[in-house]
């Protein structure tokens, strides 16, 4: 019998039958005893398992080592040893060199995915695929009126706006109207706990003011004491400008009673109102509504638990009805300094804000000119910081010098180019976007001259290379960014005596803050949370801190609204153009505006037609389905990295005007609503 395939056990030969695996040669090993091992009866020789060599009893093996005759066994019993432990360094050292290849093995695979990240994102990977053909109109119809045209988010209101132009109303009585409607029904994206800038033109006049309704930020607070923790909770809520703003424009420009402006609006609020789908969408985007007593009652359906479906009669709380009732009987000041500021003080504590009776009394509207910008033959009218409309006038500036024409967008590699230097004058305007904050805390006189100068914005154009785009922000003259906002509401409105009013107003998230005040029925806003601040180095994009956007008590945060009027030289209103949609407002309405004095579209083409949109960090193009993969993988191969939206874009309400008639067209996206006289 072979000495190899002997086991001593208990002193006892056996012999290892073939079929014994390596487990059972184990379970052999388990059966030597601990008096066997006293003993040193319990000797292995052979191939035998190498923690076993350790069980020879040392008596044994010196006597063993005494006996002449056993030299060779001593030998082979040190060269056993020294093959054992050669063994054992072997298997170590397999081992590591296993641990090194996979490593090596694991590095490369990151590497590779790292090398080909841009074209796993690519627009040649995307489901379902990008077109090839152009999509065919939207449902949204091309409005033609004669005299005047209401757009808002949603027909109802527009209908009330509609409805106090034919009670004699002027354009300021027709848009508070259709803004206190659209407080009730689209209270998702706006509202009388919120704030707001209107941009309106006055054809008398000549001249177009812009009303900064905006929130600020209470007494109390600082810049200090904010972390990404406090994002959409009522630690952030700004002193409401919304009800104030409406009060001193109706004061400077209405012309039919307070009250007779808000009365549909109650009607609409205690009737309830269908539920749109936008609305449904934005209820599932903010959590905390489920929690709130008032919103959950108000838009969950009690027998099955879940949100209403779409067109089912849905009915606010019935305290935002009374509020609006005491507001159209004692006016603005009610609730600043009165019954609503008293229960709003409460609803605000008790929800935990930092907002006091004192930031509510002292709280006061900004009135400024809005800045006329020469595009060619016409005259834009933008809104100063802190809007953003200086970052608007600095892309039209920019493009303007490319002489576009409707030839510029009439094949593929014209429009491939066009979009090409569109975005690129994207990049170049908000890399200045971080030096923008709040005029009254912030010296922006040579920032402002720059941003609307056409020599300034002529210089970065000659910095566009058709043929690439740059991966480094430094080429861009970037160095801080700013915070994105979003939950947002856009109205244009034209009078037939040629005034006109773009307003864009917002709570910041959809919902605020997701909490409404159980006495006043008010959504609160979550406006702070459109500051920067130094201890919160990134926002949500990753993008770091801006200083002129830094939080301070009674300051203003900065904002994408872009509510825009263009004239003729002579003074007649030509487009009235705003968005909705955090900081792709800004591109939507360069993009809409370019289209209709540019590439010679409709209101309707213009809006319908799919967006693009840069905003340098981060540095790539968001673009919505219906872009076309010839242009999409054009500007990729000009280096432009892609991303497809997968979230709600911008939403718009636009109206144009020619000498024959007034045309108006709401967004598909939102499904607004027009009405005109």
């Amino acid at each position: 019998m072979a000495l190899s395939n002997i086991w001593i056990v208990n002193g006892a030969d056996k012999e290892i039958p073939k079929n014994v695996r390596h487990k059972d040669f184990l379970a052999l090993d388990n059966t030597i005893t601990m008096s066997d091992r006293n003993s040193g009866n319990g000797q292995i020789d052979g191939e035998v398992p190498l923690k076993n060599m350790a069980r020879v009893n040392q008596g044994q093996e010196n006597e063993l080592n005494e006996d002449p005759e056993n030299g060779m066994v001593k030998d082979n019993r040190r060269n056993d040893k020294k093959i054992c432990s050669y063994t054992r360094w072997m298997r170590f050292g397999g081992f590591i060199l296993a641990l090194i290849l996979i490593g090596f093995f694991f590095t490369y695979l990151v590497t590779k995915y790292l090398e080909i990240s841009d074209y796993s994102k690519s627009s040649l990977r995307l489901i379902p695929p990008n077109p090839e053909v152009e999509a065919p109109p939207s449902r949204s119809i091309l409005y033609v009126f004669q005299h005047g045209a209401i757009c808002s988010d949603n027909d109802i209101c527009s209908e009330i706006g509609q409805y106090i132009f034919n009670r004699g109303g002027n354009v300021m009585d027709s848009a508070l109207a259709t803004l206190f409607c659209n407080g009730i029904t689209t209270m998702q994206s706006l509202g009388i706990g919120g704030g707001f800038i209107m941009n309106v033109f006055i054809k008398a006049e000549n001249r177009s003011y812009t009303i900064d309704a905006r929130e600020t930020a209470p007494k109390s607070a600082t810049d200090s004491m904010f972390t990404v923790h406090h994002v959409g909770t009522p630690t952030s809520v700004g002193v409401p400008g919304e009800v104030l703003g409406y009060w001193e424009a109706h004061k400077r420009f209405g012309s039919m009673t307070w009250k007779e402006i808000i009365e549909p609006s109650i009607k609409v609020c205690e009737d309830g109102f269908p539920l749109s789908k936008h609305m449904l969408d934005s209820l599932h985007t903010n959590k905390r509504l489920k929690t709130d007593p008032l919103l959950s009652s108000a838009f969950i359906n009690k027998e099955t638990g879940d949100f209403y479906q779409v067109g089912a009669r849905v009915h606010p709380p019935k305290e935002l009805c009374s509020t609006y009732r005491l507001l159209a009987l004692h006016g603005a000041h009610d609730f600043y300094n009165g019954t609503i500021s008293k229960l709003l003080v409460d609803d605000l504590k008790d929800a935990g804000s930092l907002v006091t009776a004192e930031d509510l009394a002292s709280y006061s509207v900004d009135w400024h000119d809005s800045i006329p910008v020469n595009l060619d033959d016409n005259i834009m009218y933008v809104v100063p910081p802190a809007g953003g409309g200086t970052l608007l006038a600095l892309i039209m500036n920019t493009l303007r010098g490319y002489n576009f024409t409707s030839d510029s967008i009439s094949t593929v590699n014209n429009t491939i180019l066009t979009y090409h230097r569109a975005i690129e004058a994207f990049k170049f305007a908000f890399a200045k976007r971080s030096l923008l904050g709040d005029m009254r805390f912030n010296n922006l006189t040579e920032v402002l001259q720059n941003l609307t100068s056409p020599d300034y914005a002529e210089a970065l154009r000659q910095k566009i290379n058709d043929s690439r785009t740059y991966a480094d922000f430094k080429h861009y003259g970037a160095k801080f960014y700013r915070k994105s906002d979003t939950g947002t509401s856009h109205l244009s409105v034209v009078a037939p005596n040629g005034d006109a009013v773009s307003a864009t107003s917002s709570i910041n998230f959809y919902f605020g803050c997701g909490v409404a005040g159980k006495r006043t029925g008010i959504i609160f806003n979550n406006g702070l949370d459109d500051f920067s601040y130094p201890n919160v180095r990134q926002n949500f994009f990753g993008l770091p801190s801006s200083k002129p956007n830094f939080l301070q008590p009674g300051k203003r945060a900065m904002s994408s609204m872009s509510p825009t009027i263009i004239t003729d030289t002579k003074g007649n209103v030509k487009l009235v153009i705003g968005s909705a949609g955090g900081t792709k407002i800004t591109t939507a309405v360069a993009m809409v505006i370019m289209r209709v004095l540019w590439f010679d579209q409709d209101i309707k083409q213009a809006i319908d037609a799919p967006r693009i949109h840069h905003q340098l960090v981060p540095n790539e193009i968001e673009y919505e389905f219906g872009n076309l993969q010839q242009i999409i993988g054009g500007l990729e191969e000009k280096g432009h990295r892609t991303s497809r939206y997968r979230e709600r874009g911008s939403t718009m309400c636009g109206i144009t005007k020619n000498e024959t008639a007034v045309y108006a067209n709401a967004d598909f996206r939102k499904k607004g609503g027009v009405y005109g006289l």
